[in-house]
């Protein structure tokens, strides 16, 4: 394989004016720069990542840590997060933790040992003070859990989920619902518990609460949505009118749940989620829900965590930052009668 050396020699330059062209740092004149490009393309030259690596100490790979990969809810941050890499030469190690945090803790030691330059973890569920011990000096951007860690080297971007469930709640109190049926997430997730908090808080004000508000816990699966709602809520002798279910996967569950059963969805049994991924506006009937800028949380993450490498390199101090996304809700079918 051809090497700097190569190319310069070819061009008639010296390595330096090969390194200024590809860097773009220097100035170099159209006649030198169109013979070290004509060189490059005839030898095919490509640069050696790992010598760059070493040379200005800095890898160019960030790991993204997830809980689960078959979620489009994860896989839409996924690729606002490589969208942002991407135009910054950056690649991405992306692994999966199944929501537990021993896999957590294993795979932050093993991007350590990669040598990667940064992290960004999705909705941990680690302890706060094991995560900034894990960090051990390398930059993170912690997304979608609301921490009170403060660390220079941690950031932290999370989304308003219990704004967002207090609108869905008064969305279907306004429906003229009285009774109704909570499929949560995990109770050790903190967007789950804030998206609980918030559907129950509002109904709340309009007196609804005990045997008036069912409330379930389930694993943000489509399984979860689907058991809980065919074993547990459809078997009530007073059945709930509406069901909030704590994501869109579940609330897909519980939707095809209800119509095995024969419920016409929403004259029978309103259902709504949370999240608004790509598949809740096709399911049948297409599904209420509370929308969160994934793609643009991904991105905002990546952009922080490049500033906090960038800062790191520099020996720059920066505080921890804070970002709160909005929510808003989308009406469909699945509540609309």
């Amino acid at each position: 394989m051809a090497n700097m050396k190569d190319v310069a020699k070819r061009a008639g330059v010296s390595v330096a004016t090969v390194s200024n062209v590809m860097s773009g740092k220097k100035y170099v004149s159209p006649e030198l720069k169109r013979a070290v490009l004509e060189s490059i393309d005839a030898l095919q030259y490509r640069p050696s990542k790992i010598a760059r690596s070493l040379k200005i100490r800095k890898s160019f790979l960030v790991g993204l840590l997830v809980p689960d990969i078959t979620n489009p809810y994860f896989a839409e941050i996924a690729r606002g997060v490589e969208s942002i890499a991407l135009e910054h030469d950056y690649q991405m190690f992306l692994c999966n933790s199944d929501g537990r945090s021993y896999r957590e803790e294993e795979t932050l030691i093993s991007f350590l040992g990669h040598g990667v330059d940064g992290v960004i973890n999705v909705a941990p569920r680690m302890d706060e003070e094991l995560l900034a011990d894990l960090s051990n000096g390398m930059p993170m951007v912690i997304l979608d859990r609301h921490l009170k860690i403060e660390n220079p080297l941690i950031d932290v971007v999370y989304t308003n989920n219990f704004k967002g469930s207090a609108q869905l709640a008064r969305h279907l109190l306004d429906k003229g619902h009285k009774r109704f049926a909570c499929i949560s997430g995990p109770k050790d997730v903190p967007s789950a518990m804030r998206r609980l908090q918030g559907f129950c808080s509002e109904l709340e004000k309009d007196g609804i609460k005990g045997e008036n508000l069912k409330i379930y816990f389930g694993g943000f699966k489509y399984e979860d949505g689907f058991k809980i709602m065919k074993q547990f809520i459809l078997k009530l002798k007073i059945r709930p009118t509406a069901v909030f279910a704590g994501n869109d996967m579940m609330a897909w569950g519980a939707i095809e749940a209800a119509k095995q059963n024969g419920l016409k969805i929403p004259e029978d049994i309103a259902i709504a989620g949370f999240d608004n991924v790509l598949y809740s506006s096709l399911v049948i009937p297409s599904m209420t829900t509370v929308d969160q800028p994934k793609f643009e949380a991904g991105r905002t993450a990546m952009k922080l965590l490049l500033e906090k490498i960038t800062k790191k390199q520099h020996g720059e101090y920066v505080d921890t930052r804070k970002i709160e996304l909005d929510s808003h809700l989308i009406v469909r079918e699945s509540t609309q009668v």
